[in-house]
């Protein structure tokens, strides 16, 4: 695999400045080879006058929009979406289609907030389902991400990575909300890194 797209590519990902480091513990190459990849990527978009720069700021790299073309592409940019509600995302494509109510066994009461907040960025649908809401992603969701999969499976299996849960495929994609659920983890193992687990309280909306 060429060593260079590697680290291109995670510093696309990033979405930040990252330093050597961070870059070597996340592709396992030599920081030595990462600074010569940078510096060449650097020249790269230069020499291509790309609107995209890779740049050095103090003892981080980034990959951003050149001052020239910010302006005008600021309006084109998604809105910003903090980890905590990144988490509640993944957990809601990963069990999708999930009551509201389950979800706010594995998360507690901010599913309310986070819920709606996702609902408004257009990102999942809340449809009344008994005395909860079934919550599941709409169309927008993989576009938003910058998933290639837009089936509910593939983002299923996408998203299980940013949840930190393992992905179980659905043999049966017309199968029974019964039997989707059995498939899938227990909300205890369907807790995302760094988020605390939540003790289980009774089922609310």
């Amino acid at each position: 695999m060429n060593e260079r797209a590697i680290v291109e590519a995670a510093l696309y990902s990033a979405g930040r400045p990252l330093t050597v480091d961070e870059l070597a513990r996340t592709t396992r190459l030599d920081p030595e080879r990462i600074r010569e990849h940078l510096r060449a990527i650097a020249r790269e978009y230069t020499q291509r006058d790309s609107a995209i720069e890779v740049t050095q700021i103090g003892t981080k790299w980034t990959m951003q929009i050149r001052s020239d073309y910010a302006e005008r592409a600021r309006s084109f940019a998604p809105p910003e979406i903090d980890r905590d509600l990144l988490k509640t995302a993944a957990l809601i494509a990963y069990h999708q289609p999930i009551l509201q109510s389950d979800l706010f066994d594995m998360i507690g009461a901010k599913v309310y907030e986070h819920t709606k907040a996702l609902e408004e960025l257009s990102l999942i649908s809340r449809k009344p389902s008994g005395r909860s809401l079934s919550l599941a992603t709409t169309r927008y969701f993989a576009e938003f991400f910058g998933l290639k999969s837009t089936d509910r499976e593939g983002i299923r299996k996408l998203m299980a990575q940013k949840a930190g849960v393992p992905y179980k495929e659905h043999s049966d994609p017309a199968s029974s909300e019964e039997a989707r659920e059995a498939s899938l983890p227990s909300p205890a193992e369907a807790v995302v890194p760094g988020l605390p687990a939540q003790p289980t309280p009774a089922a609310t909306e």
